[in-house]
C-alpha cells in the first residue's frame, strides 16, 4: 500500500499569464524543429506530441524533427572534430521548401562556441547565424520560436575538462567554464530577442535552476552523463518551458465533491469522464516531477473531496455494475484530499495505463518519422543512419497513429473513497 505525496506541493494557482493567453498551436498546423543533437534526440518533441494527442484528441498537429547531431548555425568547427561540423544554413532553404511549416522551433549554441573560451568573433558569427536563420524562416511565411541551448555541465566529465590556457579545446576536451563564460552569454543574448517580440524558450536557465535545486539534496545529481546531452529528466524540463511559452493549458480534469458533515462518512463513489493525462516517461524521477510541478504546469488531473477526516483509502473500481472489483491505489489524508490529490502517478488506473500506451506508440512513430524526414531533406553529416523512404515511413506511421487516435479520446474513471481501517 502506498501513500500520496503531500499535496501542499501542488498548488491550485494558475501559472502567471497562462490563463489569459490562448494556446499558440492551432489544429492542422505543422511545427518544424531545427537544432543539433539535443533536438535530434527528440524526447521533448515526443513529450509535446503526447501532450497534443491526449489534450486535443480531435485535432491534428504535425511535428517534424530535423535536428542534426554536430550541427551549428555558424559553420564553425574545432580542428579535432572528425569532420567539418554541418551548418544549418546549407539545408534550411530545402527544409523550409519541403516541409512548409507554420512554426519553426530553433535551438543552437552548444556546438557554436566549439567548447572553447569565449571569443568575440565566434559570438558575432553566432548572432549573425541566428538572425539570418530567423529571417529565412520568416521569409518562408513561418513563425520562429527561439530556444536557448541546454547547459554544458562539467560535473560528469571530471578530468576531461581543461583550463583556459590549454593548447586546444574541443568536444573531447572542453573548456572547464564553457557554460559560465560562453553558453550563458549566448543564452542571455537570445533572451534579449524578446524585446523584438520573439518567443524565446529559455531552456538554459531552466535547466541550470533545476540542477541547482536538485543538488541541494543530491550533490551528484545530473541530467547529462556527458555534460552535453540531457536525459529524459532534462528533456522534461525543456518540454515544460516550451509548453509554457506556447501557453499550453495544464488542466486535464479536476473532479470535486463534498461530504455532508452532518452524516457518518461510509464511502463516496466517483464516476466521471476525463481526457487522458500526459503520458509519463518511466525515466522521470519522482523528485523531478515534484520540483518541476509537472502536475500543476502540464498535467492537472485531480480529485478533491471536502468535509471528511482522518485517513481514507482511495480505490479504483474496475466495474461497479458487475463484479465490483476494487484496487487500492493509496491511503490519503483528508487534509490533502480537500486540496486535491494528483491522480496521474497511479499506474493501476486504466486511464493512466491507456496514456502509457499512447506514449510508447508515439515513441515508435517518432523514431520512424524523424529518421525518414532527415534523410528526405538531406544533410552533409557523415555516418548518420539513413531512414526509410519518407512515403514508406508515413504509411507505417499512419498505422501507429490510428492506434494512438483510438486510445486518445476521453475515458471513464471510477473511484471510491472509504475510511481506512
Amino acid at each position: 500500500m502506498r501513500y500520496l505525496l503531500p499535496l501542499g506541493l501542488f498548488l491550485l494557482l494558475p501559472l502567471s499569464g497562462q490563463a489569459a493567453e490562448p494556446f499558440l498551436l492551432k489544429n492542422g498546423q505543422r511545427v518544424l524543429f531545427l537544432g543539433d543533437s539535443n533536438t535530434a534526440a527528440g524526447r521533448f518533441i515526443a513529450y509535446l506530441d503526447g501532450y497534443l494527442c491526449t489534450r486535443f484528441p480531435k485535432d491534428r498537429f504535425e511535428l517534424i524533427n530535423l535536428g542534426l547531431s554536430s550541427e551549428t548555425v555558424t559553420g564553425l568547427s574545432e580542428a579535432e572534430h572528425p569532420f567539418p561540423r554541418p551548418n544549418v544554413h546549407d539545408r534550411v532553404a530545402r527544409a523550409l521548401e519541403i516541409t512548409k511549416p507554420d512554426i519553426v522551433v530553433l535551438c543552437y549554441g552548444m556546438n557554436d562556441g566549439i567548447y572553447s573560451p569565449f571569443d568575440a568573433g565566434r559570438f558575432e558569427k553566432y548572432q549573425q547565424g541566428i538572425l539570418q536563420l530567423i529571417e529565412k524562416i520568416e521569409k518562408a511565411g513561418a513563425k520562429a520560436i527561439v530556444m536557448t541551448p541546454a547547459p554544458f555541465d562539467p560535473k560528469p566529465l571530471k578530468d576531461k575538462v581543461i583550463p583556459k590556457n590549454a593548447e586546444k579545446h574541443s568536444y573531447l576536451r572542453p573548456y572547464e567554464k564553457y557554460d559560465d563564460e560562453v553558453l550563458t552569454r549566448y543564452s542571455e543574448w537570445l533572451v534579449t530577442l524578446r524585446e523584438k517580440k520573439y518567443i524565446v524558450v529559455d531552456a538554459h536557465a531552466a535547466l541550470l535552476k533545476h540542477l541547482e535545486a536538485m543538488r541541494k539534496t543530491d550533490a551528484n545529481y545530473r541530467v547529462s552523463g556527458d555534460g552535453i546531452h540531457p536525459d529524459s529528466n532534462g528533456h522534461l524540463v525543456i518540454f515544460l518551458e516550451l509548453l509554457e511559452a506556447l501557453h499550453g493549458p495544464a488542466l486535464v480534469h479536476e473532479e470535486a465533491g463534498s461530504h455532508d458533515a452532518g452524516k457518518e462518512f461510509k464511502f463516496a463513489d466517483f464516476v466521471f469522464s476525463s481526457p487522458l493525462p500526459l503520458p509519463v516517461d518511466p525515466g522521470w524521477k519522482k523528485g523531478v516531477l515534484v520540483l518541476e510541478r509537472v502536475a500543476e504546469r502540464a498535467n492537472r488531473f485531480r480529485l478533491r473531496y471536502a468535509n471528511v477526516k482522518g485517513k481514507l483509502n482511495l480505490l479504483e473500481q474496475h466495474n461497479v455494475e458487475q463484479d465490483k472489483k476494487t484496487e487500492t491505489l493509496a491511503v490519503v489524508d483528508a487534509a490533502d484530499l480537500a486540496k486535491g490529490v494528483d491522480l496521474s502517478p497511479y499506474k493501476e488506473l486504466p486511464i493512466n495505463r491507456r496514456a502509457a500506451e499512447v506514449g510508447l506508440l508515439i515513441q515508435q512513430k517518432r523514431k520512424l518519422l524523424d529518421a525518414a524526414w532527415l534523410s528526405h531533406v538531406g544533410h552533409t553529416r557523415p555516418n548518420t543512419p539513413k531512414g526509410l523512404p519518407l512515403e514508406e515511413a508515413k504509411t507505417k506511421a499512419a498505422v501507429l497513429d490510428e492506434s494512438i487516435r483510438k486510445l486518445c479520446p476521453p475515458a471513464n474513471v471510477r473511484l471510491r473513497l472509504e475510511p481506512a481501517r
